[in-house]
C-alpha cells in the first residue's frame, strides 16, 4: 500500500510537472505572438508618423512659399502706395509756384504704380483728385491772400504817409507855441526887475509896482495855459500817429519847456505877492506903531513922556485885564524905570508874562485838586473791583464744592434715595448761593466800569483785569447754570427713586402680610384691628412699628415712616389709615406670566372656572395655599375684568412660574386709570371719525332730497330769478 501511494503520488507529480511546463509553453508562445504583434504594430506607427511628418513638412514649405509670395506681392503694393502718398502729400502743401510740376509728377507716378497697387488703386486714385481739388483751392486762397496782403501793405504805405506828416505838422506847431512861451516869459522877468527898486519906498509904492508886475505874469500865463492846453491831448495823437522815439522826446522836451515858463511865472507872482504882503505889513507896522504911540500918550496922564507906577497899573488893567501885584509891579518898575515910549514894548511883554505865570499858578492848582480827585476815584473803584473780586473767589469755591458733590454723585450712582436727594438738595443751595453771589459781582463791575468811563481820565482803568474778571463770571455763571440743571435732575431720579423704592417696600410688605396672615389663619380685618392695636385707625407710629416687624422685610431708619405717608391719602397722615384704605393698600396682586385655568376647588382636578391669558392681572382673594398630595402652591384670585374666582398654580412641580406677584395697589390703580383714560381718548377718536364719515353721506341726502322737490315742480331759486327778470 505503500508503495503504491508512494507510486500515485510521483505519477500526479509528474502529471503536474508536465502540465506546468505545458502551460509555461503555452505562456511562452502567446508571449512571443504578443511581441511580435505589438513590434508589427509599433513598426506600422512609425512609418504612419515618418508619413506624417513628411506630409506636414511639404504642407509648411508650401505654405511658406506662399507667404513669400503673399509678402513679396504685398511689399511690392506698399512700396507702389508709399510712392503715390509721397507725392499725394507733396501736392498737398505744394506752393502756388510748383504746384503745376507737382500735379504732373502725381499723374505721371499714378500711371506708372497703377498695376503695382493692386485694390489700393482705386481709392489712392479717388483719394489722389479729392487731393487736386482741395490744392487748387488753398492754392487759388493763397494767391488771394497775396493779393489781400499787397493791397493791405499799399494801404498801410498810404497811412503811414499821413501819419508823418500829421506828425510834422503837430510837431511844428508845438515849436511855434514854445517860442511864443518863452518870449512871453522873458517879458515878464523884465518887468519884474522894477520889484527890487521899490524894497525901500513906500507901501503905496510897492503895492503899485506889483500890481503892474502881476497884470504882466498874468497875461503871460494865459499864453501858457492856452499851450499847455493845447499839449495835453497832443501826446496821445502822436503816439496814434506812430510818431517815432526822437519825435516823441523832442515833443517831451517841448513839454517840458512850457512847463518850466509856466514855473518861471510861478516864481514871478510869488515874487509880486511877496512884495504886496510885504507892503501890507509895513503899512500895518506903520499903524501898529501910530497905534501904540497914541496909546501911550494916553495913558501919560501927566504928559512928562513918562508913566508912572498909577499909569503902569492903570495899563495892566485896561489892556491885560489883570490886577497887577505889588511885588510884582516893584520889580518891573526897577528894571523899567523910567518907563519912556521906547521901554513901552518891554512893559508890554513883562506884564503879559507876569499875568501867564498867575494863570499858571492857578491852573497848576487847579491840576493838583484834579489829581486827588481822580485818585480817590481811582481808589473807590479799586475797592469796587476787589470787593467784585473777592465775591467772584467765593462763588468759584462754591460752584467748585457744588460740582464736586454733583460729580460724586453720578460718580457713585447708587445711592440710597435720601442720601441723594440730600446731596442734590445741598448741591442746589450752593449753586444758587453762587450765582447770587455772582449776581453781586456783575453789579460791581457794572458799577466800577460806569464810574471810569464817566471821567475821561479814567477811561479804560482796570479794563483788562475787569475783563478777566468777566470771562471768569461768564464761566462760573455757566457752571453754576449746569450744576443746578444736573441738581434738579438728581433731585427727581432722588425722588423718583425714593418713590421706587417705597413702592418696592409696599410691594414686599403685602407679600409679608399675606403670608403671616395665612400662616396664622386670621382674615384682613383680623389683620387690620392687629396692626391698628385696637385703634380704629392705623396711626403713624403704629403702621411704622406694625410693619417693623414683619418678616423678610428690611427698612432703614424713617423709612416705615416714609411708607405710611407714601400710602397715605388727604388728611390720612394725620389722622391715621381707616379700616377701607388699610384693606385697599394691603391687596395682593398677580400677573399671569403662562397661561393656565382657574379651578372652582383648591384641587388641580377639580372643575375649571376659566382661562387665564398671559399679562392678565389677578387681585388673591384667599391663600396662597397647598393642594394636599400635589405639593403645588396655589392661590384663589379674581380678575380685575370680569369673570369668576378661582383657584390657579403659582408655580408647577418643574419650576414653571405661571403667576407672579406684581406690584400693589397704587400701581394697579394708576395702570387702570391710565386705560381707562386711554379708551376714553379712543373712543372719542372712533365717534368723530364716524360723525366725519357721517357727514357727507347727510350732504348727498340733502341734495338727493332738493333734486326730488325740483323734479316734482318746485321752481329752483335760479328759475324764480329768470321769471321775475322776465316779467320785467
Amino acid at each position: 500500500d505503500d508503495d503504491r501511494r508512494r507510486e500515485e503520488d510521483r505519477r500526479r507529480r509528474e502529471e503536474e510537472d508536465r502540465r506546468r511546463r505545458e502551460e509555461e509553453d503555452r505562456r511562452r508562445r502567446e508571449e512571443e505572438k504578443r511581441r511580435r504583434a505589438e513590434e508589427e504594430a509599433r513598426k506600422r506607427e512609425e512609418e504612419a508618423r515618418r508619413r506624417r511628418e513628411r506630409e506636414e513638412e511639404q504642407r509648411r514649405r508650401e505654405e511658406a512659399e506662399k507667404r513669400r509670395r503673399e509678402e513679396e506681392a504685398k511689399r511690392r503694393e506698399q512700396m507702389a502706395v508709399m510712392a503715390v502718398r509721397r507725392v499725394i502729400q507733396k501736392v498737398r502743401v505744394s506752393t502756388p509756384e510748383a504746384f503745376d510740376a507737382d500735379r504732373a509728377e502725381l499723374e505721371d507716378t499714378l500711371r506708372k504704380q497703377l498695376e503695382a497697387m493692386g485694390s489700393n488703386a482705386r481709392p489712392l486714385s479717388d483719394e489722389a483728385q479729392s487731393t487736386l481739388k482741395q490744392a487748387q483751392r488753398r492754392i487759388e486762397e493763397i494767391n488771394q491772400k497775396r493779393a489781400e496782403e499787397e493791397r493791405r501793405r499799399q494801404e498801410e504805405e498810404r497811412k503811414r504817409k499821413e501819419e508823418a506828416a500829421t506828425v510834422e505838422r503837430l510837431m511844428r506847431e508845438a515849436g511855434e507855441f514854445v517860442t511864443k512861451c518863452e518870449a512871453k516869459v522873458q517879458e515878464a522877468e523884465s518887468a519884474a526887475t522894477a520889484l527890487a527898486d521899490v524894497k525901500g519906498a513906500t507901501p503905496e509904492t510897492m503895492m503899485e509896482a506889483a500890481s503892474s508886475v502881476q497884470k504882466v505874469v498874468d497875461a503871460s500865463k494865459s499864453e501858457v495855459q492856452q499851450a499847455s492846453q493845447w499839449m495835453k491831448g497832443k501826446s496821445q495823437d502822436l503816439s496814434d500817429n506812430h510818431a517815432s522815439r526822437g519825435q516823441m522826446m523832442e515833443f517831451q522836451d517841448i513839454v517840458g519847456k512850457v512847463d518850466a515858463a509856466r514855473r518861471s511865472l510861478e516864481k514871478l507872482t510869488e515874487k509880486a505877492t511877496a512884495t504886496r504882503e510885504g507892503a501890507n505889513r509895513k503899512k500895518a507896522a506903520l499903524n501898529h506903531e501910530a497905534e501904540r504911540k497914541s496909546a501911550f500918550e494916553k495913558l501919560d496922564k501927566d504928559e512928562d513922556g513918562e508913566l508912572n507906577r498909577t499909569e503902569v497899573i492903570a495899563f495892566a488893567q485896561a489892556v491885560h485885564g489883570f490886577e497887577l501885584p505889588e511885588e510884582v509891579l516893584a520889580k518891573v518898575m526897577g528894571v523899567l524905570e523910567p518907563v519912556t515910549y521906547d521901554k513901552f514894548h518891554a512893559l508890554h511883554r513883562k506884564i503879559a508874562m507876569a499875568k501867564m505865570e498867575a494863570l499858571a499858578r492857578v491852573k497848576r492848582a487847579e491840576q493838583a485838586a484834579r489829581r486827588k480827585l481822580l485818585e480817590e476815584q481811582r481808589i473807590a473803584a479799586q475797592k469796587v473791583m476787589d470787593g467784585a473780586e473777592q465775591l467772584l473767589t467765593a462763588a468759584e469755591e462754591k460752584v467748585q464744592r457744588a460740582d464736586d458733590e454733583c460729580r460724586a454723585v453720578v460718580k457713585d450712582g447708587e445711592l440710597p434715595a435720601e442720601q441723594l436727594k440730600g446731596v442734590a438738595i445741598s448741591s442746589q443751595e450752593l449753586a444758587a448761593a453762587a450765582m447770587e453771589e455772582l449776581k453781586s459781582v456783575l453789579e460791581q463791575l457794572s458799577k466800577a466800569e460806569a464810574d471810569t468811563e464817566a471821567v475821561e481820565e479814567l477811561k479804560g482803568f482796570g479794563r483788562r483785569e475787569m475783563a478777566r474778571m468777566h470771562s471768569r463770571h461768564e464761566r462760573a455763571q455757566s457752571r453754576a447754570e449746569r450744576i443746578a440743571s444736573t441738581a434738579k435732575r438728581s433731585l427727581e431720579q432722588a425722588e423718583a427713586k425714593a418713590f421706587a423704592e417705597l413702592d418696592e417696600k409696599l410691594t414686599l410688605s403685602v407679600a409679608a402680610i399675606h403670608r403671616r396672615r395665612v400662616e396664622q389663619g386670621k382674615t384682613a380685618e383680623e389683620v387690620f384691628d392687629e396692626a391698628a392695636a385696637g385703634a380704629a385707625v392705623v396711626s403713624r407710629e403704629s403702621f411704622a412699628k406694625w410693619v417693623g416687624e414683619l418678616p423678610d422685610v428690611k427698612f432703614s431708619e424713617g423709612q416705615a415712616e416714609r411708607l405710611f405717608d407714601h400710602v397715605s391719602e388727604g388728611d390720612e397722615a394725620s389722622a391715621g389709615l381707616g379700616k377701607d384704605r388699610f384693606l385697599d393698600i394691603t391687596r395682593l396682586f398677580y400677573k399671569c406670566v403662562k397661561g393656565t385655568v382657574a379651578n372652582q376647588e383648591l384641587s388641580i382636578k377639580s372643575k375649571a372656572v376659566r382661562r387665564l391669558e398671559v399679562g392678565e392681572v389677578l387681585e388673591a382673594v384667599e391663600g396662597p395655599a397647598t393642594e394636599p398630595g400635589a405639593s403645588l402652591r396655589r392661590v384663589k384670585c379674581k380678575p380685575l375684568g370680569d369673570g369668576g374666582a378661582g383657584w390657579v398654580t403659582i408655580e408647577g412641580n418643574q419650576g414653571t412660574a405661571f403667576l407672579q406677584q406684581y406690584g400693589n395697589f397704587l400701581l394697579v390703580r394708576k395702570e387702570r386709570k391710565e386705560q381707562a383714560e386711554r379708551a376714553a381718548k379712543e373712543a372719542e377718536k372712533a365717534a368723530e371719525a364716524a360723525q366725519a364719515e357721517e357727514a357727507p353721506a347727510a350732504a348727498e341726502s340733502e341734495d338727493a332730497k332738493m333734486e326730488a322737490e325740483v323734479d316734482e315742480g318746485a321752481p329752483p331759486e335760479d328759475a324764480k330769478v329768470e321769471a321775475e327778470v322776465d316779467e320785467g
